[in-house]
């Protein structure tokens, strides 16, 4: 883990394993809250973060889960990003639902992806991304380097 105070910058690496989630979640929470003194924002960024890296974990093709958290006070706005490899398979998935939940008013996008929830029988709700997106109101960004993916938010 790297932090850096004067930047307001960390970087957390490690191995996809689901119980570092929690704990992941929580430095990030109590990280924005002591930088910003704003709870709610510190849940909805750590709420986002948490999300990101389930699927990482999920998802997850190689030994190495990379977290980075900026926070802009000259913007006042907070950047996080996930990164994993992933396989073609996955990519693919992932681009689909992209393509799919950043269409439109994010709200109406969250209430479409509720409802074909309700109907799937695959126990797979995906309603991360547009849950991320409806409930921070941030900028998200894909980019896809070979197998590398980096999802990226930008919360003003």
């Amino acid at each position: 883990m790297e932090i850096n105070d004067s930047m307001g910058f960390i970087e957390i690496k490690f191995g996809p394993r689901w119980k570092y989630i929690a704990v992941v979640r929580a430095f990030i929470q109590n990280f924005i809250a002591v930088s910003y003194s704003d709870n709610i924002r510190a849940d909805k960024i750590a709420m986002a973060a948490s999300e990101l890296l389930e699927n990482a974990v999920k998802y997850a093709q190689g030994e190495e889960t990379i977290v980075k958290l900026q926070l802009l006070p000259e913007k006042e706005s907070i950047m996080v990003s996930v990164s994993n490899r992933a396989s073609p398979e996955a990519i693919k998935g992932l681009q689909e639902i992209w393509n799919k939940v950043m269409q439109g008013d994010p709200l109406q996008s969250y209430i479409a992806q509720m409802q074909l929830a309700a109907t799937r029988n695959d126990s797979k709700s995906q309603l991360g991304l547009v849950r991320i997106r409806y409930e921070t109101g941030a900028e998200m960004k894909l980019d896809i380097q070979g197998d590398l993916v980096t999802i990226t938010l930008i919360q003003a």
